[in-house]
């Protein structure tokens, strides 16, 4: 089985098994979509996700995994890609962040990643469920960004994103940080934060393009 570096989904050499140098700057494009789902009782029950790729990065997917060289990818190859995927993300949490009144939020083991390769692009899809139940009237934020900074993953406008099953008294807006400000804003708790756990300290909740929903 095949397995990605460190680096996640995020570089051509992840994919192909190779080590690279960390980077401050993205080697990867894909542009996301985000559908948050809440339950008729106001808790949130999933979040979907899709990622479609740049071509350049996809084609190094297809060369890596078309085990019969007829350059395209059938079942069981996108089959194996996503498999690939689903565990070499699993230690970044898929590459989200949930924060509720400041407090982060995991999710549980993804089951149900899919691979798609079209017009020259590869596209994953996957359902993510929060491993405790979030409220949605307490008004939670929902993030997807790259801890490694090898992916940009990136919604183009607002309708990239949508929240469905909500109260009517729910709304959300698309932020995009900017990584400087969000930076020179927290300096003294990021600062803290690598001190108290160099290891563990990583910039996600606070660079990551997010829903943020207010119920009022």
């Amino acid at each position: 089985m095949k397995r990605i570096s460190a680096s996640a989904l995020a570089c051509a050499a992840g994919f192909l098994g190779l080590s690279g140098p960390a980077s401050a700057h993205p080697h990867v494009f894909a542009e996301a979509r985000l559908e948050v789902e809440v339950a008729p009782d106001g808790h949130v029950s999933a979040l979907r996700h899709v990622w479609r790729f740049d071509e350049l990065f996809s084609s190094t997917v297809l060369l890596e995994f078309d085990a019969d060289l007829d350059n395209q990818l059938e079942e069981p190859e996108l089959a194996e890609v996503a498999s690939v995927v689903t565990g070499s993300l699993a230690e970044f949490d898929y590459f989200q962040t949930i924060l509720v009144g400041g407090k982060s939020v995991g999710v549980k083991p993804v089951t149900d990643m899919k691979a798609l390769f079209e017009d020259g692009q590869l596209i994953m899809f996957f359902t993510a469920e929060p491993d405790e139940t979030i409220d949605i009237a307490a008004s939670p934020s929902f993030g997807v960004y790259d801890p490694t900074f090898y992916t940009a993953i990136d919604f183009y406008d607002e309708s990239n994103m949508e929240l469905r099953g909500a109260p009517a008294n729910c709304s959300f807006k698309m932020v995009v940080p900017d990584p400087d400000e969000a930076i020179a804003q927290n300096q003294a708790s990021l600062t803290e934060a690598f001190f108290n756990e160099p290891t563990g300290n990583d910039l996600s909740s606070l660079l990551a393009t997010r829903m943020e929903v207010t119920c009022k």
